[in-house]
């Protein structure tokens, strides 16, 4: 058999990137980088005639860190202000024992509340001092007696719509009305 190698020297390949696919090895993830280096060697054979061989080195990369975004916080802490109805899932509380106001009344409440806390936030402390007054003698949660702090808590140990308005807040930050099965809340996020 002949050799059917060229007799002039080839043209140094570039290098190849290869990006893997999720299929190709359990072992990377699919935004490893694969690089293929070509090796280029010249042997000299007796006959004077120049070949040449190529071999390739292949690396293997991590993929590029990602830019970091802001995390969020494992925890919050808040501080709510609850309206229960009749609807409410338990329609009692510590301040009345048969809550018999509709949902609709039960907001209108919690508006007017929520127009006297917007009045006091030209400052933090203000807002915070007039939240904790205002849950002490409005809110049907037993958490009244402590102005409302419900404390720090981590996803998953409140009512859904409650918790995802409660990690949306920014620190010193007032939601609107927040509606759940236990009635309609405010909440201020105080951690």
């Amino acid at each position: 058999k002949k050799d059917l190698k060229r007799k002039l020297p080839s043209p140094k390949p570039k290098p190849k990137t290869l990006v893997s696919q999720p299929s190709i090895s359990s072992s990377f993830s699919s935004n490893h980088i694969i690089k293929i280096e070509p090796n280029t060697t010249s042997n000299n054979n007796t006959n004077t005639n120049n070949t040449t061989s190529s071999s390739s080195s292949i690396s293997f990369q991590p993929p590029p860190k990602k830019k970091t975004r802001s995390k969020e916080p494992k925890e919050v802490r808040a501080l709510h202000i609850l309206k229960k109805h009749k609807a409410s899932r338990r329609p009692a509380s510590w301040r009345n024992p048969q809550i018999t106001c509709t949902l609709q009344e039960a907001k209108e409440e919690l508006e007017g509340l929520i127009e006297v806390l917007r009045e006091a936030s030209s400052s933090p402390e203000e807002l915070r001092a007039t939240f904790e007054e205002l849950a002490r003698t409005e809110s049907d949660c037993s958490s009244a007696k402590r102005g409302g702090d419900l404390g720090f808590f981590g996803r998953k140990k409140m009512q859904p719509p409650f918790e995802n308005a409660s990690f949306a807040l920014e620190v010193g930050e007032l939601s609107g009305i927040v509606e759940t099965s236990s009635g309609v809340h405010v909440i201020l996020r105080i951690g």
